[in-house]
């Protein structure tokens, strides 16, 4: 009786693997499903701590799936948003859509047809935590000179300080993205203008820009899959030469990706930043000055030009490899490297009062 329900259940299981199987690719072949992994693969860099590893990977798996493998989960996700956008849109401007993985509220612009984000933080717990990195900052310009960081109040009038602000809508659209938080091309163009005058550096770079992709969707677009709001994807058009610590051969490839997958993140694709710790060299520089730059995804349009300014630049990345679980000894780490100027780019939510809860005051020591 035992054998027989052994075999039965042996049975029942290739029987059920095969039919699942024959569905799987039945839908694939009428194009209800996409098996193209590849094109927009949300890949989780390993830690030291194990069980973090499985849950971002767990998270990474569930949202790989979903907007890979299911475009009518994606085409039901835009009828979902394009309605509320619709509806709301009668008496509303500002459209609020949904939380997004920051804790952010995300909303839709009508009349300019951009998204963007609102803190849930309260004012009072912003004032607290302002103050709190203000402090931060100031007791780090208390042992190092020449700190260049980007803040906004109470900061020691003596660091070097720059923010990329705008006055109203279609000049913030010149500068950024309408469906991704990140700056474009013209306004890392004049982050990388505002660092170097900072740092009393000449630049010497012939800066021209260009449009790669006009049908861009970025982070916000994906994190609703509306896919009628687009960008037009422009870079720096000036090569990445120098010298690097990285033996991965694809490391800033600088080169867009052809892929039908509308949602695929062509920031994180071609300026590919998603390491701990990059080392830039520039051997044909007469200068012994190296950099510090500590910062995060908006580090990446402009940290391998800032490179060719310096002799070695190193980019620290706390969201990446062996920062998630160590903190970095600002002294030592100055110190062995014979780093004259430090930087930190961050966007400005993160640097002044924590936006995200990435706790960088704990992370720098």
């Amino acid at each position: 009786m035992k054998k027989n329900f052994i075999s039965i259940i042996f049975l029942t299981t290739i029987f059920l693997v095969l039919i699942i199987i024959g569905i799987k690719q039945a839908l694939i072949t009428l194009r209800i499903i996409n098996f193209e992994p590849s094109d927009n693969w949300k890949i989780v860099e390993k830690s030291k701590d194990p069980i973090y590893d499985k849950v971002m990977s767990l998270e990474a798996a569930i949202e790989n799936r979903v907007t890979n493998y299911f475009p009518l989960y994606n085409k039901i996700n835009d009828f979902y948003y394009n309605s509320i956008m619709n509806i709301d849109s009668i008496y509303l401007n500002d459209i609020y859509l949904k939380d997004n993985r920051d804790n952010e509220r995300l909303f839709y612009n009508k009349d300019n047809k951009f998204y963007f984000v609102t803190s849930k933080i309260n004012k009072e717990e912003i004032e607290k935590r302002t103050l709190e990195y203000t402090d931060f900052y100031n007791n780090l310009y208390g042992k190092y000179k020449d700190i260049s960081t980007l803040f906004k109040k109470h900061l020691n009038p003596n660091i070097k300080l720059d923010m990329l602000s705008t006055n109203n809508t279609e000049e913030y659209l010149k500068y950024f993205y309408k469906t991704d938080h990140h700056f474009n091309s013209y306004g890392a163009n004049i982050a990388y203008l505002s660092i170097l005058n900072m740092f009393n550096k000449e630049n010497k770079l012939d800066i021209n820009h260009k449009t790669l992709l006009t049908n861009y969707r970025g982070s916000a677009a994906k994190s609703l899959l509306v896919d009628d709001i687009t960008d037009n994807f422009s870079v720096m058009d000036i090569p990445n030469d120098l010298d690097t610590n990285m033996t991965n051969k694809n490391f800033k490839s600088l080169k867009i990706k052809e892929t039908n997958n509308k949602f695929y993140d062509y920031y994180i694709g071609y300026f590919n930043g998603q390491y701990d710790e990059v080392i830039y060299t520039n051997n044909d520089i007469d200068t012994d000055d190296n950099l510090l730059i500590i910062g995060d995804s908006f580090v990446w349009q402009i940290d391998y030009l800032l490179a060719k300014n310096f002799k070695n630049t190193y980019v620290v990345n706390f969201r990446f490899g062996k920062w998630i679980n160590n903190k970095i000894n600002i002294e030592e780490y100055i110190k062995e490297k014979n780093v004259k100027y430090v930087l930190f780019l961050y966007e400005s939510k993160t640097a002044i009062y924590d936006g995200d809860n990435f706790n960088l005051k704990e992370r720098v020591i």
